[in-house]
Formats: structure tokens, sequence, C-alpha cells
């Protein structure tokens, strides 16, 4: 007689925070649907376009009474330990009190950074989560291997997907007061 095959035990984010927290390396996970994926190594194009981005993003909104988090700051849906799902984005701003936890559950704009290697897991299962967190107004994708930005805005009607491609348009973030235009963002790559 056959045996139905044994269930995959899935994680919670209480278990996923003692897994990492015992980590004695630096390699770095996300919750996904209650399984561990680990990240992959960024590149140095990867690295370059988050600092470009970071680096002036940080300084507009530490003027404003923001945090900017670039690479070290997990999401997660609520406070709600028993949730399947926390995730690393490359950057994210959120504004309010600090909590000083190890997540945030409000940011106001994420930002990612696509390599042709996580593009599918980027923009098939991050995106959603990030669309459905209340507090997200803001949500960019920047490609590593092309100039090419999609910003993801809330609106009261959904959500609006502005593509940029030409180093002359600028990404105006204007729940927070910032614009930035491609040849900034793509300082010092040649694609």
């Amino acid at each position: 007689m056959a045996h139905p095959a044994e269930e995959l035990r899935r994680m919670t984010i209480a278990e996923f925070d003692a897994f990492t927290d015992g980590l004695l390396d630096d390699r770095e996970f996300e919750l996904v649907n209650g399984e561990l994926a680990m990240m992959v190594n960024p590149t140095e194009t990867h690295e370059q376009i988050a600092g470009n981005i970071g680096a002036p993003l940080k300084l507009a909104m530490d003027r404003r009474g923001c945090r900017t988090y670039q690479g070290g700051m997990r999401v997660q849906r609520d406070h709600d330990s028993t949730a399947r799902d926390k995730y690393l984005p490359d950057l994210l701003v959120r504004c309010g009190a600090r909590e000083n936890r190890t997540y945030v559950t409000d940011p106001i704009v994420i930002v990612e950074v696509l390599s042709p290697s996580t593009i599918d897991h980027d923009r098939g299962t991050k995106l959603p989560f990030y669309k459905d967190l209340p507090s997200v107004a803001h949500i960019v994708s920047a490609y590593s291997d092309q100039m090419r930005v999609e910003h993801y805005s809330r609106t009261q009607d959904g959500w609006r997907l502005d593509v940029l491609t030409r180093p002359e348009q600028s990404l105006a973030l204007d729940a927070v007061e910032f614009a930035i235009d491609l040849s900034q963002i793509y300082f010092d790559l040649a694609f």
C-alpha cells in the first residue's frame, strides 16, 4: 500500500528569526510562504545601482525625519510571528517612531534591483506582497542588465506603472518628495 508523501514542514516567522539569529556566517535568507530561500550574492553592478539610489535617498530622508535602510532590514506584513513571508529588499524607506526591531511592517518606499537570476522571484512573489502592504506608496524595480526602472505608485484606484528607460527621465517618489534621474541611478554603468 502506498503512503502519501509527508508534507514539507513550513516555518513561521518566529522559527525563521530563531534560525537566522543562530547563523554563524553572513548568508542571507528570506522566508517565502514558510520556506527558506537563500539570497544570492549581489554583483558589483547590483551594488552600484543600489548605492546610486540609496545615498541621495538617505540624505533626503534624513532631512525629512525618515530612515532609509539599504539591504539590511527585512519586511513582514505585521507583528504576527505565525505569518509565513519575510523579505529583504535592497532599499526601503520608513517614517514614524523608531521601533528598534530587526524588521519593519510599514515601509513607504521599496526598491529592488533586479538581476536576470532573481527577476521571477522579485516580480512574481515579492511584488504582490509589497503591493498588499497598506503603508507602501512606491515600489521601484531597477534592472541591473539594462537602463530600465519600473515604478509602481499607489493611486486611489490601485497601482499605476511607469516604465522609465531614458537617462533624462526622472523617478519621482511623491510620497516622500524625492526625485532622481535615471542618469544618476545608472551612473558609472554602461549597457
